[in-house]
């Protein structure tokens, strides 16, 4: 099948149901074959999961598929493009599932439809809906999308709203919606494919999220405080870190300001985990130049240079902390890679 990427059967992990007994990727990128060809490569795909989907054109635009299912024990999370047509939900006999789904709208309007009610939802925006039932759904270029499948049972007793939670519009103001849609990316970090300790908790900070955004319970709410927001909110800014690395300027106070917490809030988080903000900048920033030294694309340039991109503003700084962290000059690593390269 052109332009797709999946096993000849199911693959280990992915089961029908959201229950997956272990982590597992499947992707469908379709936008390389025939127009015509991309409902039927999507319909197959979801065959393989007790799903099926109706893909029906809408003519306004091409017709795009790109999708990546991520499983971990307890939920499925599927991202990107369903784009330019009317795509129907199905569940199949042997899919028995009481699961519902979380649809996130990070760009672009998506329609949902179910059970009598339609819904449009703007950028940043979310709703539940069953997937017992038939849904509806059509998106717009440009648009991405994200969606969390997970069992109701552990997620409806941490709701407050019992069953009346279905296709209701989440804002974009939802602070837990925002630490959901970010606390995606932990999924593709490496640890999480080999450490079944790892899913299981990133799984029930997902629950965590997932329940603070439609509207928790007292006690549930209190406890994502101290378990999923909080996890998320550590791994949003350290995303943050990661993007301003190289700014010299990097300070608690922006962070904070960025984040809408207190400085010493952000040193709890990082005191949690039995570090502090400094050191853990420190420590990325010394392992981006280490990185920039064996690059052969940057052989030519100046260690200063590359200390200053790293986010260091004092050389003889650089050169001290390098050497203790490393045991060598930064000179000294680089002559070793270009040696190992050659």
């Amino acid at each position: 099948m052109h332009g797709v990427t999946q096993p000849s059967s199911l693959a280990p992990g992915i089961q029908a149901g959201s229950r997956p007994s272990a982590a597992a990727t499947l992707r469908l990128a379709a936008n390389e074959a025939p127009e015509h060809q991309r409902p039927a490569l999507l319909s197959a795909f979801f065959e393989r999961m007790g799903v099926r989907y109706d893909t029906e054109p809408t003519g306004d635009a091409p017709v795009e598929i790109d999708l990546t299912v991520q499983a971990l024990p307890g939920l499925q999370l599927m991202s990107g493009q369903m784009l330019g047509a009317r795509i129907r939900r199905i569940r199949e006999s042997n899919d028995p599932t009481d699961d519902v789904g979380l649809i996130v709208n990070p760009a672009g309007h998506h329609l949902l439809s179910q059970r009598g009610r339609e819904i449009v939802l703007g950028e940043g925006e979310a709703a539940l809906v069953s997937l017992v039932d038939p849904l509806i759904s059509v998106q717009r270029p440009p648009g991405r999308m994200l969606a969390l499948r997970l069992p109701m049972p552990p997620l409806a007793s941490r709701l407050a709203g019992g069953g009346d939670c279905f296709m209701r519009r989440i804002p974009q103001s939802s602070a837990a919606l925002r630490l959901l849609t970010g606390y995606h990316g932990i999924v593709s970090q490496q640890h999480m494919r080999t450490s079944l300790d790892a899913q299981h908790q990133v799984v029930s900070h997902f629950y965590d999220l997932t329940a603070v955004a439609i509207g928790a319970t007292r006690d549930a709410a209190e406890l994502a405080e101290g378990c999923g927001l909080r996890a998320a909110r550590l791994h949003a800014i350290k995303q943050d870190i990661a993007k301003h690395l190289s700014q010299p300027g990097l300070s608690i106070t922006a962070l904070a300001l960025r984040h809408g917490c207190t400085p010493r809030f952000i040193q709890r988080l990082f005191e949690s985990e039995g570090t502090s903000l400094t050191d853990y900048v420190l420590t990325q920033r010394l392992a981006s130049s280490r990185r920039m030294l064996a690059d052969p694309r940057r052989d030519g340039e100046k260690i200063s240079t590359i200390a200053l991109d790293a986010g260091f503003g004092d050389l003889s700084y650089f050169n001290r902390v390098f050497r203790q962290r490393y045991g060598d000059t930064p000179s000294a690593i680089r002559a070793f890679a270009r040696a190992v390269q050659r």
